[in-house]
């Protein structure tokens, strides 16, 4: 791959960082650099940030894609700084857009071209996501967001794919597997918070922005598809993914908490919870998230953010 700047730039066709955190992805990597092969937009750059895979799939992305970048990483960044890191490389080489990518993506020829012409100075644009194995089914979180509680809730997760589904709307958070994000948003809101590592630096990031008087645009005439969790062990929730996102959870809801009260109450709920998914977790004989999510509520008491745990230590 190569250090090269943005194609030549046009008024009809933005320049396009694709942004993509690369880690031991091998068995799905093949696949989504032939999908990017196809997609038709003129003026886009792959930048893959390498998070010390040891699977050769850093040097296949190279050979199948030898006109993009290759940033490698000695450890294991994580979405949050691995994304900083390629972010990093769009700003100084002056593209218009920086899209975040998942690697364990499949993408259609036009979605690139319908983001880009959805997308504005001031206005975060994502796509309709479809679950790999199942195409029927909508894979993103993509909707509204509950700040007393700290869930999700009116997305997209799970449902069939349906006109109502088919409907472009403004929504307050999303998945960053795939968004357009312009490239000036990130000098204003500044980049992802590291100490999330992973799961929920977008919901803060996006949050942040919106504060900021940014939109956020779901378009699902752009559509790709995803394999769910590809790089965190697989599947809806591993123990790995249970770790990460019962401790940032709290993170996050600590940091936009509006008062002591708001985040108390919160507190109570969450605690509360927890005991009753612990309590289950053990009845059904499942250890392993049991043990996550102990170890992420206690990691986070005591201090311990950003890279703390890897997929096999759980």
């Amino acid at each position: 791959m190569t250090n090269q700047s943005p194609m030549t730039r046009s008024a009809h066709t933005p320049a396009v960082g694709i942004v993509t955190v690369n880690y031991n992805g091998a068995a799905f990597i093949g696949e989504f650099a032939e999908s990017l092969r196809r997609v038709r937009y003129p003026n886009f750059r792959l930048i893959v940030v390498d998070s010390a895979s040891s699977d050769g799939s850093a040097d296949e992305l190279t050979r199948l894609v030898p006109d993009g970048v290759l940033l490698r990483s000695d450890e294991n960044l994580g979405t949050a700084a691995g994304n900083n890191r390629g972010i990093a490389y769009c700003l100084e080489h002056d593209f218009d857009y920086v899209l975040l990518l998942n690697s364990d993506t499949v993408l259609t020829e036009d979605f690139l071209d319908r983001l880009v012409a959805a997308a504005a100075a001031r206005t975060v644009v994502v796509p309709k996501i479809l679950y790999y194995h199942d195409q029927r089914l909508i894979s993103t979180h993509a909707g509204d967001f509950d700040w007393r509680r700290g869930v999700f809730r009116r997305t997209f997760h799970g449902r069939a794919d349906s006109p109502a589904a088919s409907l472009p709307r403004e929504l307050e958070t999303a998945s960053f597997c795939c968004a357009l994000v312009p490239a000036s948003a990130f000098r204003e809101v500044g980049l992802l918070d590291e100490r999330f590592f992973m799961y929920y630096e977008e919901t803060d990031w996006l949050r942040r922005a919106r504060d900021r008087g940014y939109r956020l645009l779901y378009r699902p005439e752009a559509v790709i598809h995803h394999r769910e969790s590809a790089s965190s062990g697989g599947g809806w929730m591993t123990p790995f993914k249970y770790y990460y996102a019962n401790r940032n959870r709290v993170y996050l809801m600590r940091k936009h908490s509006p008062s002591r009260r708001a985040y108390a109450l919160f507190t109570a709920y969450f605690l509360a919870g927890r005991i009753v998914y612990m309590v289950l977790h053990l009845l059904r004989w499942r250890p392993r998230l049991a043990r996550a999510l102990a170890r992420g509520v206690a990691d986070y008491y005591r201090g311990r953010m950003g890279r703390t745990l890897e997929v096999d230590d759980l």
